[in-house]
């Protein structure tokens, strides 16, 4: 199968970009071109490390490579971050599969087209996915005041409608969008990640290279350090306890970023010391890092109810995990930490892998969260242990390349989506429109192989 497949790639720091590498060398017998940004030129290209399975070429080589020789499918991953919005134009005009990681894409999205001062076609695309909204709830996104407000409108229609099939990593997410969107075919899919393996020795070198001490119990934290890993309620927790836990340690491993400091907290709060910085760490050390740590944090609020490699990484590893009680996330056995229970919603019978924290009970969940695992070294063995199992049934790389196998198959197969008459108008623009105008201005005809919304036009989305 011949496949265009549009994802950044390491060395991009986006969890997507590792995501994909992990994919496509996995992926066998098939030509694949893998294609990144090059909007600033080809530096983009040069920089990508070489990827087993796929060649890499710049996004703006698909169009003329794709009419030398077709592919077969086009694959789209699709996240809420800068990273993805240089494929927005191919995947409204060249239909494939879609890969959603995030269920909101309304920050990213709107964030590129007011960058671009195209106000007018964000608040377009705004109204054609929410006609019974005020539409001067855009105006408050363009002023900057939009912030959560984004989460109660995803924006997710027009990508879900421009693709043969949609893929997500959750079920509930699956179940959610199918009753939204009820004419498109969206499937679930297992999200895997490698073996991490710990290098002999690598625990005990990230410690003294920290200054953790070797008896602490070390709670570790990893991706970006941001607001929404609900580190300030960690924090908080853990100047409750200090006191009565002094070995305890929180580790954060992942860049920081300008607008969120986690030390200046620590510190008004009197457990600075107790808070240690690793900042980003490249995939070559992550397994010691994970090695390291005695407890994994994966809190998220808001979410966009994307599945966590971050946390799958942690359960790989086999650790035990604090992750926020979310809807999307049910199917995750887990231990209620008031009752020490099974969570109720839970599958049935399953083994739980992880501690729950319900967000109207945050902070004195944490509080019991860090207190219990602190002491009881049996109750970090057994949920690591059941952590590991878990992965290995669920989280596989080779489980994920299966399903991918089935799927590209079924969006090959699948026809192009009809294109709903009532989209937003730059959407179908074919890009000849100054050209039309200053043709028209001087009495010149233009002539054009392809006329508006064809399908080889390269106009802008």
């Amino acid at each position: 199968m011949r496949i265009a497949w549009f994802s950044p790639l390491p060395p991009d720091r986006s969890g997507i970009a590792a995501y994909s590498a992990d994919v496509l060398a996995g992926l066998r017998g098939h030509e694949i071109d893998a294609f990144v940004d090059d909007t600033s030129g080809q530096d983009a290209v040069l920089r990508a490390r070489p990827l087993a399975g796929a060649s890499i070429r710049g996004a703006h080589e698909f169009v003329w490579r794709r009419a030398r020789r077709p592919y077969d499918v086009v694959v789209y991953q699709l996240g809420n971050s800068a990273a993805h919005d240089y494929l927005w134009p191919y995947l409204v005009r060249y239909p494939g599969l879609v890969v959603l990681h995030d269920a909101q894409l309304h920050q990213s999205r709107a964030r590129a087209l007011i960058r671009q001062f195209r106000e007018d076609d964000y608040k377009a695309e705004f109204r054609y996915s929410y006609p019974g909204v005020p539409p001067l709830l855009a105006d408050l996104v363009v002023a900057g005041l939009g912030a959560t407000l984004c989460y109660f409108w995803p924006m997710v229609q027009i990508p879900v409608e421009s693709a043969r099939t949609v893929a997500v990593h959750n079920a509930h997410l699956a179940s959610a969008l199918r009753g939204r969107f009820p004419g498109c075919d969206i499937v679930r899919i297992h999200m895997g990640v490698p073996d991490p393996g710990v290098p002999p020795g690598a625990a005990a070198g990230v410690r003294r290279r920290h200054g953790i001490p070797e008896d602490a119990v070390v709670f570790g934290s990893f991706g970006r350090v941001t607001p929404e890993k609900g580190l300030t309620a960690v924090v908080r927790a853990l100047a409750h306890v200090a006191p009565s836990v002094p070995n305890l340690r929180l580790l954060t491993v992942g860049e920081p970023v300008e607008y969120y400091d986690l030390m200046a907290q620590a510190r008004e709060l009197g457990v600075a010391d107790a808070v240690v910085s690793a900042g980003y760490v490249g995939d070559g050390e992550l397994a010691s890092y994970l090695a390291a740590t005695d407890v994994c944090l994966n809190l998220r609020w808001p979410t966009g109810r994307e599945t966590s490699a971050a946390w799958l990484r942690c359960v790989a590893a086999g650790k035990p995990t604090i992750v926020t009680d979310l809807a999307h996330q049910t199917d995750v056995p887990s231990l209620d930490v008031r009752t020490m229970a099974a969570a109720p919603g839970g599958p049935a019978g399953a083994e739980p892998v992880c501690l729950h924290i319900e967000l109207v009970d945050e902070i004195p969940m944490l509080r019991l969260a860090l207190q219990r695992l602190c002491a009881d070294a049996g109750l970090r063995e057994r949920l690591g242990r059941a952590a590991r199992r878990y992965w290995e049934q669920h989280a596989t790389v080779g489980l994920m390349v299966r399903d991918y196998e089935g799927l590209l198959a079924r969006a090959a197969a699948a026809p192009d989506p009809p294109r709903p008459p009532a989209w937003p108008a730059h959407l179908a623009a074919d890009g000849s429109a100054r050209a039309r105008a200053l043709a028209a201005e001087a009495g010149v005809p233009y002539p054009l192989a392809a006329g508006p919304g064809s399908p080889e036009s390269s106009g802008r989305a």
